[in-house]
């Protein structure tokens, strides 16, 4: 059996010391890049959610517009709002529709927002001329 110097044997002891910790080092590292990326990718994944269904708001909301003009000569603006219980977002939601003539033209706005603590988080504007 071979025995080795004290010296030897400490600095075998230090080179697994030295690379045991650059493995979690690495390791701790990797894990906090999955975590990141987890976290950015939770937030896109929300984000277009979101834009979906405001995009979804307000072609809904044109939609009752064309049909609310066509139906009422008087008919010139409304305003949704929107709880978080009435659809599928946390946030609430608010559209305003507005009916304005200019050069003989009428043109229909319906702007879409989702709203949290006062803050726009999105925002949508469509604008239809009808004849």
């Amino acid at each position: 059996m071979k025995h080795f110097a004290p010296s030897i044997r400490a600095s075998r002891q230090g080179i697994v010391l030295v690379t045991v910790i650059l493995c979690l080092l690495v390791a701790s590292a990797m894990l906090i890049n999955l975590v990141k990326a987890t976290t950015i990718l939770s937030r896109q994944t929300t984000h277009h959610s979101q834009r979906l269904q405001l995009q979804i708001l307000t072609d809904d909301a044109m939609s009752h517009a064309l049909n609310q003009y066509h139906q009422q000569d008087s008919y010139t603006k409304e305003t949704w709002e929107i709880s978080p219980d009435q659809w599928s977002l946390k946030q609430n939601g608010q559209v305003k529709i507005d009916v304005s003539k200019k050069n003989n033209k009428t043109i229909i706005t319906v702007q879409g927002s989702i709203i949290q603590n006062n803050n726009r988080l999105q925002k949508i504007t469509k604008t239809i001329e009808v004849k």
